[in-house]
């Protein structure tokens, strides 16, 4: 076994100790992770927060735009309760240290190979292509399996760049191969032309045979099917796996891979937490032995998917995001009130579009006395039931009615939302610490294992590397 190496938190001693800490603070802290959005003034979610903790807030009336400072440095104005301040303190305390600041990560210098990626993609495939380098360097890995490959913006740049280990890659993905192929052969063209000969790079044509897309779905039960893949592609070859943005239950499956086959290393950047599966259906969580009986549940998966970082960058879209929430819960509010919905049913709306809503505006009557953001909720209401398919329409004085009922309901779902987004960061560690606590025990002793952030947080929030 070996051991797991992730920066700790102030005053924790070890990764076991902090994996204690994590499920101590989640066993106190995880009704509000859990509370759900849409469901919020039917189940008066409001009521579950400590009393202090809602006269703090007046209620509900109270300045939202002090929420993005509380979101993003732990700022609480004056007067908060000891057991509020505990809870953001602690909630700050037990994250993930950060990553770097933001840059381009050496992008620039991969520039022939970053065709059709956005800024963002270019600094994460700059950053982990380095890493992956690194990692089969110095495992003696002639073969790197890169799973979830997409368009293959990892796979070139590993294939084809500068790197150490010049490895063969596998290209691995459940669907995508035709565009990753366009792309692959638009890449070769451009390193084999004259530019890419004046700066520098070193261009063989037999190198363009390094790299082969494979379709190739991977799920909890691919571990023999990636062995016997690298055992075809390269025999006798050392082999690796890694994984850019792994959505979900992919992440988990390419570490059990790992540990159920001959692969030397992996290197992993997981997505896409709220489609992990847990136990004991799912396989996704936990992976270790201790975060055995740790549940989790859909609304907390969710919000590990939370980017406080971004809130101070963005306050507009942050209000905008409150706003939204609030008419999701006014809705399934106004819908169960007038017995549109059965017991237990949330309506699964998702994102209503600005022309959804232009042509609401355009039937929906104005109330008089009716206040700009009550008429918004009507036509958000109609909007949202059309793209349901769902026959009934309440009427625009419905709609005000239910929203004067909720008075100062957007604050509480803002503070609600704010507050359980702090946990989000908990829940990523939670995740990140079972993974490398599981990676540790299938390792032999002398091995390498490490969690930490490889890309600033408000750039790429899922932004961890194991």
């Amino acid at each position: 076994m070996a051991e797991a190496e992730i920066t700790l938190p102030r005053g924790v001693a070890s990764v076991g100790e902090y994996a204690g800490a994590l499920r101590a603070a989640y066993a106190r802290y995880g009704f509000l992770p859990r509370m759900g959005i849409v469901d919020f003034f039917v189940e008066r979610l409001w009521e579950q927060l400590p009393g202090e903790w809602r006269a703090f807030f007046g209620d509900g009336a109270f300045d939202i735009g002090s929420l993005i400072p509380l979101a993003a440095t732990g700022e609480l104005g004056p007067g908060a309760p000891a057991s509020l301040r505990a809870y953001v303190d602690e909630m700050f305390r037990l994250r993930l240290a950060d990553g770097p600041p933001a840059g381009d990560g050496g992008a620039a210098a991969l520039r022939h190979f970053l065709d059709g990626m956005s800024p963002k993609k270019q600094v994460e495939v700059a950053a982990l292509s380095r890493v992956v380098d690194d990692v089969a360097a110095a495992a003696g890995c002639g073969l790197v399996l890169d799973v979830g490959a997409g368009q293959g913006y990892l796979s070139r740049v590993l294939a084809y760049g500068p790197t150490r280990s010049q490895p063969r890659v596998l290209a691995l993905d459940s669907r995508i191969k035709q565009g990753a192929e366009t792309l692959q052969r638009r890449t070769i063209k451009r390193l084999a032309g004259r530019q890419a000969q004046r700066d520098g790079v070193d261009w063989d044509e037999a190198r363009a045979e390094r790299l082969q897309h494979v379709i190739q779905c991977v799920d909890m039960d691919s571990a023999g099917a990636l062995r016997d893949l690298a055992h075809g592609a390269a025999p006798d070859t050392r082999w690796m796996l890694c994984g850019l943005h792994a959505c979900g239950d992919l992440s988990s499956a390419v570490l059990r891979a790992f540990a159920e086959t001959d692969a030397q290393a992996v290197v992993l950047v997981p997505c896409c937490y709220n489609h992990i599966s847990e136990a004991p259906a799912g396989r996704g969580f936990p992976l270790s032995r201790e975060m055995a009986g740790v549940a989790l549940g859909s609304n907390v998966l969710k919000t590990a998917c939370q980017a406080t970082a971004r809130w101070d960058a963005s306050p507009e879209a942050t209000a905008d995001a409150f706003r939204r929430n609030f008419f999701r819960a006014l809705l399934h509010q106004l819908m169960v009130s007038h017995g549109q919905l059965p017991a237990g049913a949330v309506p699964a709306v998702g994102r209503v579009t600005r022309t959804e809503l232009e042509a609401a505006d355009a039937l929906c009557a104005a109330v008089d006395g009716a206040t700009p953001d009550e008429h918004a909720f009507a036509v958000y209401a109609r909007a949202a039931l059309a793209k349901l398919g769902h026959a009934w329409q309440p009427t625009p004085a419905q709609c005000v009615e239910c929203c004067r009922q909720a008075g100062a309901g957007l604050g509480q779902i803002a503070a609600v939302w704010a507050l359980r987004s702090l946990a989000g960061p908990l829940i990523e560690a939670l995740l990140v610490v079972d993974r490398a606590l599981f990676l540790a025990a299938h390792c032999p002793p002398g091995s390498s294992v490490r969690a930490y952030a490889l890309f600033d947080a408000a750039t790429s929030p899922r932004n961890v590397v194991l």
